[in-house]
This record gives C-alpha cells, sequence and structure tokens, in this order.
C-alpha cells in the first residue's frame, strides 16, 4: 500500500529522518509531504509515532480519469463501505495539475456524489447530519491520473492531546519538535527554553528523550475502518509503551509570567514529562550565559512597542552570542537585522502567517 504523509513546509528534512529512524523509505519527496510503502500496520505505528508529520492518508485507487464522466465511474466502482461508514460526514480535499480536469469544485462534487451514491446503494438511506465524525478524501489529479487517498489519522497528528491550557498563539507540537531535532541534539546536552509560555517546546524535547510516542493518548480515523485490527494496535502501542525510559536530562524553562509557568506545570504532567524539566519564574534579561542549546518562540510584536521588542530580542540574542546553540522562531519584521552571519535564517509558513526559523551551530 502506497501512504502519503504531510507535514508542514520546511519540516519535511525532518520528518524524511524520523521516517528513516523508523525504517521506512521515503520516496517522491516534495516541499509538504512524502511517501512510503506500507501495510495497516505501518500506518497505525506511524500515526501513534511520527513527530514531525500532519497526517497520513492511505491511497486506495488511482487510475487515468480525462473526464468527469470517467472519474464519476471511477470513484463510483470503488468498495468505499470498507472506509466510509453511515455515521461519517465525508470532506473532499484536492490537488490537480496539468490535467484534463482542471475544476477543483467540480472535482469535489462529482466525487462527492460518486462515494454518496455508492454508500447508499450500500446502506441505504443517508443523513446529512452535521455532527457526525468526519472522513477526509483526498483527491489528487496530476498529468490526468487520478489517485484517491483516504485519511487514516483524523485531527491533525500536533493534537498530542497533553495540553490543559495555552498562552496566545501556542506553537505547534510537530513544528517544536522539528525545532527540538533540526540539529540532531544530543539528549544529554542542556536545553533551555528562556520564554516558554505553555511549556510546548520542552514538552516535545522530554518527550524526545524519555522516548514516549507521540500518539498514545488519542484515537485516530483507521480506527473506524472495515479491516481495523484492534488487538494488533494494542500490540504495537505495548511496543511503544515498553520503550519509554528514564535518564538524566537537563531541560530549563523560564518565564516571566509565574500564570504561565503554572499551565506549563500541568502539561508537563499530563504528557508525563514533568519530572525531568527544571521549572522556573526568571526574565530574560537575567539569563547571562547558557552552555548548551536554547530553543524559544519569542513574541512577535502584537501586544509590545518596538523598544521593548528590540531589548527582548537583544536578551535573547546575547545568550547565543556567549556560546549557546539552538534556534529561535519569529515573524517579527526587525529580527534579521539583529541576527549575524553566524545564523541561518529559514522562512516557514505557520497557519497562513510567514514566520522565520533562525537556526545558529
Amino acid at each position: 500500500m502506497k501512504l502519503l504523509i504531510t507535514c508542514f513546509q520546511w519540516t519535511a528534512v525532518a520528518l524524511a529522518n524520523e521516517l528513516k529512524i523508523l525504517w521506512y523509505k521515503t520516496f517522491d519527496n516534495f516541499a509538504s509531504g512524502m511517501y512510503v510503502d506500507g501495510e495497516m500496520k505501518d500506518i497505525y505505528r506511524i500515526n501513534l509515532s511520527s513527530r514531525m508529520a500532519n497526517k497520513i492518508y492511505l491511497e486506495i485507487n488511482s487510475a487515468v480519469t480525462k473526464n468527469f464522466d470517467q472519474l464519476f465511474d471511477f470513484v463510483h466502482g470503488m468498495d468505499w463501505n470498507k472506509y466510509v461508514s453511515k455515521w461519517h460526514k465525508i470532506n473532499i480535499s484536492t490537488n490537480i495539475y496539468h490535467s484534463q480536469i482542471n475544476s477543483d469544485k467540480s472535482t469535489q462534487s462529482i466525487v462527492n456524489k460518486a462515494v454518496l451514491k455508492k454508500l447508499v446503494w450500500w446502506e441505504g438511506q443517508w443523513s446529512s447530519d452535521p455532527s457526525k465524525e468526519e472522513i477526509n478524501v483526498f483527491v489528487q489529479i496530476i498529468d490526468d491520473k487520478c489517485s484517491i487517498f483516504v485519511n487514516t489519522t483524523g485531527e491533525w497528528l500536533h493534537n498530542r492531546l497533553y495540553r490543559t491550557a495555552t498562552g496566545d498563539a501556542p506553537l505547534k507540537e510537530n513544528i517544536a519538535a522539528s525545532l527540538v531535532r533540526i540539529w540532531n541534539r544530543h539528549f544529554k546536552t542542556p536545553l533551555l527554553d528562556p520564554m516558554c509560555g505553555s511549556g510546548t517546546i520542552c514538552i516535545e524535547a522530554a518527550m524526545i528523550a524519555k522516548n514516549i510516542a507521540p500518539g498514545l493518548k488519542r484515537h485516530f480515523a483507521f480506527e473506524s475502518f472495515r479491516d481495523f485490527d484492534k488487538l494488533e494496535l494494542g500490540e504495537i502501542r505495548k511496543e511503544l509503551k515498553d520503550k519509554i525510559f528514564v535518564g538524566e536530562y537537563k531541560i530549563v524553562w523560564y518565564d516571566i509570567d509565574p500564570e504561565m509557568i503554572e499551565i506549563a506545570k500541568k502539561n508537563a504532567y499530563s504528557a508525563g514529562v514533568d519530572d525531568i524539566i527544571h521549572f522556573e519564574v526568571k526574565d530574560i534579561k537575567d539569563v547571562k550565559k547558557w552552555d548548551g542549546y536554547v530553543v524559544t518562540n519569542p513574541p512577535y510584536g502584537k501586544r509590545m512597542d518596538n523598544e521593548n521588542m528590540e531589548l527582548l530580542y537583544k536578551n535573547l540574542i546575547s545568550i547565543y552570542e556567549n556560546g549557546a546553540s539552538g534556534c529561535f522562531i519569529s515573524s517579527w519584521e526587525q529580527a534579521d537585522r539583529m541576527v549575524w552571519y553566524d545564523f541561518k535564517i529559514k522562512n516557514l509558513n505557520n497557519n497562513g502567517e510567514m514566520v522565520k526559523v533562525y537556526l545558529k551551530k
């Protein structure tokens, strides 16, 4: 079976390295994803284990379709009962390139009509109740070849279910994990987040250090598939839990706001990593030096004036000047002029907002 694994742009390299560690060979890699070959057990394992991915899609069929009649017949002829039931509502997404079929909206309408007609034939009356669980079907048509994928993940994989609360504009968990992994950090090396907010970066670092699979707390769309094997999933969950370990790590977070420190503590406890993280209320101006990695998500200036932002970033960058390695992520327009040549800058689109990652070895 062919699996499509998606991710945020810029994190694709981290995802490819992660899949290699999990013993999967990727192919046809692109800016926001890649493909691997696998079986149902691999769908279970990657969904449970991937820290970088957004969603995992299963290709269920492919054929050449040069017009809408061919598309309808192709989709209608598939065994949709394996993946969709009367308890689902269907969401169709598309990606069309260099094909005779070139309308996303019409393609979505045709595919939806073909799927529903087949399901009504299988199951009778069909309800469009908006409270139903959603199943996502992804239609990709490239050079007239139509590939139909079904989302095996459900909600985005960055939803680890350990957050009890967040601050403003929290960083997505898989982006935080990618920031931690970007330089293949040695986990015995101290890690600091001097502006931790709700604690996502340090929690992800601690989960990596303890080898806690990020998907252990959640459920997935594949659990509603007809050929879902609950026993096999249980065996994989147990195998991953047995690989969790505890070592000596120095992971530290600071924040100037005591309330955010309390929120972060609760999130760390929920994630099962509060035992290896040191928490402290501290202003970044009081952090003069750090012997290790500094990874953080500083404010972007939406609630601070330029003078205070300037001082905050000056204090942050001085930690790197005094010998720390690592990176920070920001959309503050003035950040570029404050970093020097030792930093590498990468663009990253996050929630439609262009942000940059500033990396220093």
